[in-house]
């Protein structure tokens, strides 16, 4: 099958104001920051971390408004600062050019510098080709974005290699979910966790993060919560590469060495 090629000239929003502690966030939907890294999103926008947000797909035809107003209101929600949409038509990933995603991404990193980048796992939440093809894409893109050999036609562009020092991925625990008894999400198990994020102090933002979205899993997680039949208090991730020659078996700030 001929592999579409995404529109190269697109511009690629972003946020940098220099100096400082600098987070990107990669996923496939643009509904899929609302579950998940929601608390994390606010927690470090709340610091005063430069919290940037792309996502691969836009929102699909039949429901382009809602979306995309859904997502501009979950990223008003957490504090995000700016939205980069690739583009990319939802459901359709796997027939884009994976070194056109990759690209992408890199210029994204080359040019907000992040020294942190989250993304899910192949699998996402729920699987799916897309969760598969951005996964590749983002890490591809961490692995990638320092080395000098790599998309070389961006440093015309007046940016630099630049290596982001962590990729995490963002997970749910086998205990959480067996606890929540929610059927179709994807768990690793326990000991593959390596940092949790108390987000107490975010629940607000989180539930509205959650109101920002429809659909049947998210629905039932937000009763769950108002129904108080579970505590949605902290967020996990899986500790996947870094530079840092020193990496805590558990950390609870995803900056953790940085700062």
């Amino acid at each position: 099958m001929a592999r579409a090629r995404a529109n190269p000239s697109t511009p690629l929003e972003h946020s940098w104001t220099g100096e400082k502690l600098s987070l990107l966030a990669v996923f496939a939907h643009p509904d899929d920051e609302s579950f998940g890294p929601a608390g994390t999103l606010a927690k470090y926008a709340s610091e005063g971390v430069d919290v940037s947000l792309a996502t691969a797909t836009r929102p699909a035809p039949f429901d382009g408004v809602v979306s995309a107003r859904d997502r501009l209101c979950s990223c008003r929600t957490s504090g995000i600062r700016r939205v980069c949409l690739l583009d990319c038509p939802p459901g359709e990933l796997d027939q884009v050019d994976p070194e056109i995603v990759e690209e992408r991404l890199v210029r994204l990193m080359r040019e907000i510098q992040p020294q942190v980048v989250i993304t899910f796992g192949p699998e996402g939440l729920a699987g799916g080709s897309d969760y598969h093809v951005l996964n590749r894409a983002a890490t591809a893109a961490f692995r990638d974005a320092g080395n000098l050999t790599k998309f070389q036609h961006h440093f015309h562009d007046g940016l630099g290699p630049y290596a982001p020092q962590k990729l995490y991925y963002c997970v749910l625990p086998q205990s959480l979910v067996a606890r929540w008894g929610v059927q179709g999400l994807f768990a690793v198990p326990d000991e593959s966790v390596t940092a949790i994020l108390d987000v107490s102090s975010y629940t607000e933002a989180m539930l509205k993060a959650l109101y920002c979205q429809r659909n049947a899993a998210l629905d039932f997680i937000r009763w769950l919560i108002e129904e108080q039949r579970v505590q949605w208090d902290s967020e996990y991730y899986a500790l996947v590469e870094s530079t840092l020659s020193r990496k805590p078996r558990r950390e609870k700030d995803l900056f953790a060495g940085l700062r």
